[in-house]
């Protein structure tokens, strides 16, 4: 009997550990997403002059969608200065921008987009001044990796294009991605290891109750 109940309380002990480690690792595992983005300016229509406003894409760009929600690079606006004495003036002049996700986890990513349109509106008349301002439509369509949905969302709004000679007329654009997780959820290592502790309390009641019957 003495050696039975060692093995028990060996086994209760590995349980308690267990449920320690669960406890103390609780942390959420990384989701990292790799993509790049696309874009293009609709020169056809609304522009009066020569353009001045081109646009640089994400390129090995990341971020970790773990938290639920991050903040991601687009690309860059860039404003170049006009000629001395012209001017030119954007009026509802059509971009957009595909983000091309690329690996979630180093798990690749193929065929996968999503559209993010708007319009530029102003004037750019000197290389010290910009009245740009690059507008979002929204909504924008969720993008389905399979094991996660995205959606994306410009919480600052319009976007205000500088001109040449501030920031070297560069201008970010960032949008919130917002992730669900859509595979089915796994039990917390504490719901886990609180499950087997009790079965182990359980086995071990079992079989002092059995012992004791047997010497009775």
């Amino acid at each position: 009997m003495t050696k039975g109940l060692t093995r028990l309380r060996s086994a209760a002990l590995a349980l308690g550990m267990i449920v320690g480690t669960g406890l103390g690792s609780n942390v959420e595992a990384a989701a990292i997403l790799k993509y790049q983005t696309a874009t293009a300016i609709d020169l056809s229509k609304g522009i009066s002059g020569p353009n001045l406003i081109s646009f640089t894409p994400a390129s090995a760009a990341g971020v970790d969608l773990a938290s639920g929600s991050v903040n991601a690079g687009l690309g860059t606006f860039v404003v170049a200065p006009p000629a001395a004495g012209s001017s030119t003036t954007y009026n509802n002049v059509g971009f957009a921008i595909t983000i091309l996700p690329q690996d979630l986890n180093g798990n690749p990513l193929t065929a996968l987009s999503t559209v993010i349109t708007g319009v530029l509106n102003g004037v750019v008349d000197s290389p010290y001044h910009s009245t740009v301002t690059a507008t979002f439509d929204q909504p924008i369509d969720e993008l389905d990796l399979g094991t996660q949905k995205l959606s994306f969302s410009f919480p600052k709004g319009d976007k205000l294009l500088v001109p040449s000679q501030s920031n070297a007329g560069l201008t970010t654009v960032e949008a919130l991605i917002t992730s669900t997780n859509t595979e089915a959820p796994v039990p917390e290592p504490s719901t886990i290891a609180l499950v087997l502790t009790t079965l182990g309390g359980l086995g071990l009641r079992k079989y002092v109750s059995g012992r004791r019957t047997k010497a009775a």
